[in-house]
This record gives C-alpha cells, sequence and structure tokens, in this order.
C-alpha cells in the first residue's frame, strides 16, 4: 500500500516547478540575460504565489484542490505561450485590461494569431505535463491546515520581502505600482508578479496620484533649469523662456489665471507642466504650404515592400518626386493601428495598458488636428473602408471637431472576401469634400491588412502580374504586394481627381503607417523591402516609410530621425495653422529643436543615438547622465499624458490649442 503524501506539501512542489521552470522558458526567449537580479525577483515572487495557491487548494476537497492546481499549472504555462507569441506578432508583451478592452480585434485575427505560433514556445508546457503525469502515480491525503496556514504564512512573508527589498534596491519601486511599461515590468517582475499587478489593475483607470512620487517638470534639455515643482519654481514661469520672445502668438496671462483659479490639483500640476515646456520657433518651412488642402492618410501596414517601381508606379513616384522621410518609425502600441492613428490626431503617448482610443473616446480632444483645421476654417471630415468594429472612431471624431464620418455601414461598398478596396474608398468618398473651399480630409485604408500567406480578393487580384515580374518571390509577399497595387490605384485616382478640381498644386497628401506588416518575418521585410536600413538591427522594425507629396512640392530626402508624434506639429506648421507646441508630445520636424522617437517600453531614439531599456543599453555616444536625464524627461512624457487622459483636461482647457492669430509668418 502506498503511503499518501501531504496535499499541501505536494501541491506547493508541484507549482513551485511549474511556475520556476516555466519562468526559466520564458525568459530564455525573451530576454538577453537569464541570470540577473531580475530573474532571482520573479523566481522568489513565484515561490510566494505557489504558496498561497497551495493553501488555498488545501482548503478544498482533495480532488476539488488538485484539479485547482492542476489548472493554475496549466494556464500559467498557456500566459507563457501567448505572452511570447504577442510579443512575436504584436512587438509588445499584452496587459489582460488592454486585451478585454480590444476582445473583438484579438478574436477576429485569433487564426492567424494561432497558426504563426514558434514551435519552440510550446516549451513552456513540459513542466505541467511532467507533473500531470507524475501526479497520477502519488496517492494524497490532507493533513493539518493548522500547519500549512503556518508554514504559508512564513514561507510567504519571507518571499514578499525579500521581493519587495529587491524591488525597492533596484529603484522599481514606482514601476511595481504602476507598471505602465509593460516590457520593463515584465523583465523586472517575472510572469506571475506582473500578471498580479494587471489583473489588479481592471476596473481601475486612477493612477494619477501615483504621479507626485517624482516631480512633473520638464527637463534640462527643454529649459534652463530642471524645476523641483512646475507650479513654484521660478523656471516654471513661462515668461523665462528665451524662444518666446521670437513669437507673439503665445501669451499664457489667461491659462496662468484658469491654474490659479483651479481646485483639482492634478489640473494644476498639468497646467504648470505644459507651460513650462519648450515653444518650439517659427522657421523657414512654417507657413509654407499656408490655406493648402490636406488629404492625411494612415495607411494600413505600410511598409517599403508596398513601393515597387512597376507595380505600384504612384507609390514608388510620390515617395522619388516628394518629400521622402528616411528615418521615420511608427511605434506600436497595445491596440497598434487605433493608438497609431490616435498618435497622428493628437500627439499623446498611449496608456499603453488598455486601448487608450477606445477608453477615452469621449473625452472633449479640444488638441486633435481636426480641432486645429476646424478652428482655421478648414471643412474637416474622415473615411474608413470597414466598419467600427475594433475601434470607436464615430465617438471619437464627434469629440474630436471632425464635421463628417462615412464608414463601411454608411457607403455602398462592394464587400469582398478578406479587407476592402482603397480605390473603392476614394472613388465613394472623394466627392464629399473636393468641392469644399478647403479641406482637411482623413483616411484610414484596409487594402494592405493581413492575412499574406492566405488567398483574399485583393491578395489573388494581381498575382499573374506579379509572378510575371517577381516569380522567386514568396507567396505572402505577393499576395502583400497584390494588396499594395490596389492601394497604389487609390493613391493614383485621387492625384487624377485633385488634378481635374484643379487643386493639385494646393492640396498636401501626407502618407503615413499604423505598423508594419504585422505577421511578416523581419527578414522577409529586409530582403524584399529595398530599404538600405536593417530591419533586424535594433529598433529598425519599426522603421516605416513617410511620405508628404504636393504639385507644390521639389523632391527631397529628409534625414532627420522623427515618428508618427511629429506629424501634427510639423503638418501645422508647414500650413502655418496657429496652435501651442506646448500640448503636443511630438515636434515639428522643421524646428531646431531636438526630435525623439519614442516607444512603448520606453526605449528611444535621438540623432545622438538609440536607448534600449530591455538592458539598459545605449548606442551612440552620450554620457550617463543625459542618459538618464532623458529618461526622466521620457517618464514624465508617459505620465502627463496619462493624466491629461484621466482628467479629461482638454474640457477643462477649450481655448488653450488655439493661440492669437501672429500678424507675421515666416514665408
Amino acid at each position: 500500500m502506498k503511503t499518501s503524501r501531504d496535499f499541501f506539501l505536494v501541491s506547493f512542489v508541484r507549482l513551485c516547478f511549474v511556475f520556476l521552470i516555466t519562468e526559466t522558458i520564458f525568459r530564455l526567449f525573451s530576454f538577453p540575460s537569464l541570470f540577473s537580479e531580475s530573474f532571482f525577483r520573479a523566481e522568489v515572487f513565484l515561490i510566494s504565489t505557489a504558496c498561497f495557491f497551495s493553501l488555498a487548494a488545501s482548503f478544498l476537497p482533495v480532488k476539488a484542490g488538485s484539479f485547482l492546481i492542476g489548472f493554475i499549472s496549466w494556464f500559467f504555462a498557456f500566459y507563457a505561450a501567448a505572452q511570447l507569441q504577442f510579443m512575436n506578432f504584436y512587438g509588445s508583451y499584452m496587459s489582460v485590461k488592454a486585451s478585454f478592452d480590444g476582445a473583438g480585434r484579438i478574436s477576429q485575427f485569433a487564426g492567424q494569431f494561432i497558426s504563426l505560433i514558434r514551435p519552440e514556445y510550446l516549451t513552456v508546457f513540459i513542466a505541467p505535463l511532467i507533473c500531470s503525469i507524475l501526479m497520477k502515480k502519488i496517492p494524497l491525503d490532507q493533513t493539518s491546515r493548522l500547519r500549512s496556514l503556518r508554514i504559508s504564512l512564513a514561507v510567504c512573508l519571507c518571499m514578499e520581502s525579500i521581493g519587495t527589498a529587491s524591488v525597492a534596491s533596484s529603484g522599481n519601486m514606482r514601476l511595481y505600482s504602476n507598471p505602465q511599461f509593460i516590457n520593463v515590468a515584465m523583465r523586472e517582475f517575472g510572469l506571475g508578479r506582473f500578471l498580479l499587478l494587471d489583473l489588479l489593475s481592471i476596473g481601475s483607470r486612477e493612477h494619477v496620484a501615483l504621479l507626485s512620487e517624482e516631480p512633473l517638470s520638464p527637463s534640462s534639455s527643454e529649459t534652463p533649469a530642471v524645476s523641483e515643482s512646475p507650479l513654484t519654481s521660478p523656471s516654471a514661469s513661462p515668461s523665462s523662456q528665451p524662444a518666446r520672445s521670437r513669437r507673439d502668438d503665445i501669451d499664457d496671462t489667461e491659462w496662468k489665471k484658469l491654474m490659479d483659479q483651479e481646485k483639482n490639483e492634478d489640473i494644476r500640476t498639468i497646467d504648470g507642466y505644459l507651460m513650462n515646456r519648450t515653444i518650439s520657433d517659427y522657421n523657414d518651412h512654417t507657413g509654407m504650404f499656408q490655406d493648402f488642402n490636406v488629404v492625411y492618410i494612415m495607411i494600413e501596414a505600410f511598409d517599403y515592400m508596398a513601393i515597387d517601381k512597376e507595380l505600384t508606379p504612384t507609390l514608388y513616384k510620390m515617395k522619388e518626386e516628394g518629400w521622402d522621410f528616411t528615418h521615420h518609425y511608427t511605434p506600436k502600441f497595445s491596440c497598434a493601428t487605433g493608438e497609431s492613428e490616435f498618435v497622428s490626431e493628437v500627439s499623446l503617448i498611449p496608456q499603453s495598458d488598455l486601448c487608450t482610443p477606445n477608453q477615452y473616446a469621449e473625452n472633449d480632444w479640444q488638441n486633435s488636428i481636426f480641432q486645429l483645421f476646424e478652428h482655421d476654417g478648414y471643412y474637416t471630415s474622415a473615411y474608413h473602408n470597414w466598419k467600427d468594429e475594433f475601434y470607436e472612431r464615430r465617438t471619437l471624431y464627434s469629440h474630436s471637431g471632425c464635421e463628417a464620418y462615412l464608414n463601411f455601414e454608411d457607403l455602398r461598398y462592394n464587400q469582398l472576401w478578406g479587407w476592402q478596396s482603397d480605390l473603392e474608398m476614394m472613388e465613394l468618398t472623394i466627392p464629399y469634400w473636393i468641392d469644399k473651399d478647403r479641406f482637411f480630409s482623413l483616411y484610414v485604408t484596409s487594402s494592405t491588412h493581413f492575412p499574406y500567406d492566405q488567398g483574399s480578393d485583393l491578395g489573388n487580384r494581381y498575382l499573374e502580374e506579379i509572378s510575371a515580374l517577381h516569380p522567386d518571390y514568396p507567396i505572402e509577399v505577393q499576395r502583400y504586394l497584390s494588396k499594395a497595387m490596389e492601394l497604389d490605384k487609390a493613391m493614383e485616382y485621387l492625384i487624377d481627381q485633385l488634378k481635374k478640381a484643379g487643386k493639385f498644386d494646393r492640396t498636401l497628401i501626407v502618407l503615413y503607417a499604423d505598423h508594419h506588416p504585422l505577421e511578416t518575418e523581419l527578414s522577409v521585410l529586409n530582403t524584399y523591402g529595398g530599404y538600405e536600413a536593417d530591419r533586424l538591427d535594433g529598433l529598425n522594425e519599426d522603421r516605416t516609410p513617410m511620405i508628404f507629396y504636393s504639385g507644390a512640392i521639389h523632391p527631397e530626402k529628409l534625414n532627420r530621425v522623427n515618428s508618427t508624434f511629429d506629424i501634427l506639429p510639423t503638418v501645422a506648421n508647414l500650413l502655418g495653422i496657429h496652435y501651442d507646441p506646448r500640448i503636443y508630445i511630438g515636434t515639428d520636424y522643421f524646428s531646431s529643436s531636438p526630435l525623439t522617437v519614442i516607444f512603448p517600453n520606453g526605449s528611444w531614439i535621438t540623432e545622438e543615438g538609440s536607448y534600449h531599456i530591455s538592458d539598459d543599453s545605449f548606442e551612440g555616444n552620450l554620457p550617463r547622465a543625459e542618459i538618464d536625464r532623458k529618461n526622466h524627461e521620457i517618464s514624465n512624457l508617459f505620465n502627463i499624458s496619462r493624466m491629461i487622459y484621466h482628467t479629461d483636461y482638454f474640457r477643462f482647457r477649450p481655448d488653450i490649442p488655439f493661440p492669437k492669430k501672429s500678424t507675421v509668418l515666416v514665408q
């Protein structure tokens, strides 16, 4: 007769084995260094978690408790595999909160998500499988629950104390309380603890109080000195900034009065921080396209691979004859398409643990690009050739100053197998704005949407022509190009209609991406993208085309680093739109101010080089003090964006995006 084993101790050993082995495998795939303080910290937290669940299961009947322990073991392995694949698929780890918010989006692509899982990720299931087999041979019995409780309290208290002390000593208490940088939090705290922190945050929107732990003041690159408090320090006085004397369209008198009367401390903090930021000066591009129309086009999965001299001649012509921004980046946030669009419209950093444009669609967005153009007398409208199935565009636009929005449900599209025709979208929608005196028209395309490894109407439409020219191209590349050819025809039609209306020479067309082709290996983009940068190197994964095109533009290659955040202030400056540059994270490309590409995990790129938060390394030549200062500055930009969302800030400051008109613009 076999001797029964104590259920609590067996369960504790089982969970420890599963947790520790699974965490180790996860980190081998995820981070450059396995044995580090963060690895030790993650394992300590997991031992505490294993003890807690073992105790909870010991208060159930043995059969029910065994089922609970088995479920937890397999769930943890499944969670690890899902996180690895999410990183592989989207380029970042997932937040459960964001997943709930974007459930429709994720379920829509579940087939592609699962089909592309890398086989090596399945090794995370080794530990729970071994335990499930062994447990069938071990008889279990409940012993003293009081003894189990004592052991649990001792182990949990010890492990939690060690883990928390390690967090404090590493300077990560703020991140622990508010894990806004998901990738960093995953590395520093491990799978299990990040999951706990993520679950605890569900249903909670307010994290603003946590921001008081770090002074919210612009860094020394923005002002003569770093102020400890943006509300009291002399350096926080807007009148002290030397660049301000070169503009006459910024006057903070009324804003300061509002701040002095404000009772909400968070809004006062935002007031002080924004007023203390640099006002970028006018430059030789200010008003270059004054009174031009704008067609603002966010292209689905826009990549250099889409630009082919023979197959997509219009895109090629626009790139070669327009302004080609050669170092443009499109950082991918938690809901890539929606948040890239949101960034291009309001130039704020999305909140990483949810889908920001959905969560805050009903905020007042007086700072949006729609409002800027509407305030300047333009007719503003937006168009998309699919339903609002994943993003709350109609609600967001209605709070952003967009006068009209038409999507797939509003017009008589011919529904295709797969994603819809951008050419048909142009044919159906251009009549709504082409005859307006001045217009700002935003488009969100869909023709080039994945999948590319499966057939679809647009993915198959031009395969014969592509195969004749590039017979050696993989089928997924050919299908992507087939979709891009439909996009190209849409651009050709747009330009033709502008010319027929006599407006081509007075219209600026802006092309930018929502992200690179998501389900395509970077090695494929490297091979067939026709671009000199190594997409496998560093942060180049998110390098995408951006093109400004007009009949009034002369060809130019523009080589400064920039990102989606910079599009709004750049376009506003080019058209002489009066705006306050301090309320946007991005910077006018043509200003003398430094440009910074900010990634959702806290990594960044400047002209001096690139910082990788995953291993706290910098490729370039900057002193450590400058790197730390930049990290502090970027952390504050994340925080101030978050505060703006939580307080619905522009509802209380509706006039600050619109300074009075200047009498002189640099031509």
